[in-house]
């Protein structure tokens, strides 16, 4: 997060710009479907005349719309109420366990000391030795 936008230059101003505006319009990409539901709705007797009416009984491509209407409802119904019987009440984060100095040491292939020294300062300089351990150079 920018907790200073006043500090920004013109070019991170204007990439940031550039992100929001595709955010939002990704965002109203997302409601199209509902539009098109809506602008649908407002003509569905021209469908379903156009889809059914016209094709003198034989069914027409409206009882094909229909029929996989019902099917994408089935399936994304059951896949909700899956997720739902599965994930409802319970906690999606768990905290991690605290993790002492001598398991990071052992972890990063440091000694213990050096792990301290890299704890205490706010950056450390950490290069690789030949047999693969990790040594602290210069704690800062």
């Amino acid at each position: 997060m920018i907790q200073r936008p006043e500090r920004q230059s013109a070019a991170q101003k204007a990439v940031f710009t550039t992100v929001t505006v595709i955010a939002w319009l990704f965002w109203v990409f997302l409601w199209l479907p509902l539009v098109t539901l809506g602008a649908w709705a407002f003509g569905l007797r021209n469908a379903w005349v156009q889809l059914h009416v016209n094709r003198l009984g034989d069914g027409g491509d409206i009882n094909i719309v229909f029929i996989c209407a019902l099917v994408c409802a089935l399936v994304f119904t059951s896949w909700s109420g899956y997720n739902y019987r599965r994930f409802a009440g319970k906690q999606k984060r768990r905290g991690n366990l605290p993790v002492g100095v001598a398991e990071t040491a052992a972890a990063i292939g440091a000694t213990t000391d050096d792990a301290l020294r890299m704890q205490g300062h706010r950056r450390a300089v950490v290069s690789v030795a030949q047999d693969g351990f990790m040594t602290v150079d210069d704690a800062r």
